[in-house]
């Protein structure tokens, strides 16, 4: 039990500690969508802004998606941790 033990404290590590990094720039992707869509609304837009909004648009869909995958090996590691230690 104590290896399981072991490999669910890195797995939580990793998966937590990567997570974070991933909200981090997932929320810098998200505040640049927004600056996208508020330089058209204010009239500073230039021919590439849809194309910008656009690629804004999917790099936050795939961070998301980044970041539910690290936060569910996070939470893996945090059961098997759980299990391991004979609070189950």
């Amino acid at each position: 039990m104590d290896t399981l033990s072991i490999i669910g404290m890195i797995l939580m590590f990793l998966g937590f500690a990567n997570a974070a990094w991933v909200a981090v720039l997932y929320i810098l992707s998200l505040s640049a969508v927004a600056g996208t869509k508020i330089s058209k609304k204010v009239g500073t837009a230039n021919e590439r802004t849809d194309e910008h909004l656009e690629t804004g648009k999917a790099l936050s869909n795939g961070l998301l998606k980044k970041l539910i995958w690290r936060l569910a090996i996070g939470c893996l590691g945090w059961l098997m941790f759980y299990i391991a230690t004979g609070h189950f």
